[in-house]
């Protein structure tokens, strides 16, 4: 089937973007310099360098945690200054997907809860799908990923730290390695020991609602995505701060959020 108008045009900015983010960069470093940066920024963020240099937002933020000051000056501010030329209305974005339900996988080893997390939810329009426990959890995101044939098929997902047979952090280890930039909530009745031991062991910030919470924080939770980029940006500059700055950073982002 061929590609519609909207598509091609996407395609269009798309294309053009990539090729101004690349030539800048090029220019800079040489094509042995393009390659390094690439391959830090892939590394930090879990992406592939297609979606890095087709979306400025996430180029900007991972060129800010790469270069640091420098950023602006030598590597953004040229790169707008092409932009501008073509329209940067045209080629910051591709046209957004036609909307869909938001699927999320919850994870929890107590029944009742989980149906009452399923029931809400549904409510609100999200599409959910439960497990029992981390392994069952993990079974389950691979089948729907594999069968849809999308590494992203999950939104969110939700995982209580303590559960048989695979806990929440375990559980997240195995989804992560599926799908490096999958979002993760992890419940908890342990704050602030979850996010170091997801800080140490997972080696990025992810967010924490403390248990017991309400079913209405549950939702902000979901729905913010401002936590998520927030926290996005600690792990990027994750190499520049120790453990202990990197945890308080969380805690406020959290505290501030929820």
């Amino acid at each position: 089937m061929a590609a519609s108008g909207t598509e091609s045009t996407g395609n269009n900015f798309e294309k053009r973007l990539s090729e101004i983010i690349q030539g800048e960069l090029i220019d800079l470093y040489g094509g042995s310099g393009y390659k390094s940066i690439m391959q830090t920024m892939t590394k930090i963020s879990g992406r592939r360098e297609e979606e890095i240099i087709t979306n400025y937002e996430l180029f900007a933020e991972l060129s800010e945690g790469v270069f640091g000051r420098l950023s602006e000056s030598k590597i953004l501010g040229p790169i707008r200054l092409e932009m501008d030329k073509i329209g940067k209305s045209n080629i910051q974005q591709s046209i957004p997907s036609k909307k869909r339900s938001m699927r999320i996988l919850i994870a929890d080893d107590e029944p009742d809860i989980l149906a009452l997390y399923k029931t809400f939810l549904e409510a609100k329009g999200k599409e959910i799908t439960s497990a029992t426990d981390g392994r069952k959890c993990v079974d389950v995101y691979k089948r729907k990923n594999d069968s849809n044939d999308l590494e992203n098929y999950f939104d969110i997902v939700i995982l209580d730290q303590k559960m048989p047979f695979m806990t929440g952090l375990q559980a997240a280890v195995e989804i992560l390695n599926i799908n490096p930039r999958q979002k993760i909530i992890f419940a908890s009745g342990y704050l602030e020991k979850t996010l170091l031991d997801a800080l140490t062991k997972l080696d990025r910030a992810i967010p924490v609602i403390e248990k017991p919470f309400s079913l209405d924080v549950l939702e902000h939770m979901i729905n913010n995505t401002e936590i998520f980029e927030k926290l996005d940006k600690i792990s990027i500059n994750q190499e520049e701060k120790d453990t202990k700055q990197k945890l308080s950073e969380i805690m406020t982002v959290l505290e501030n959020q929820i």
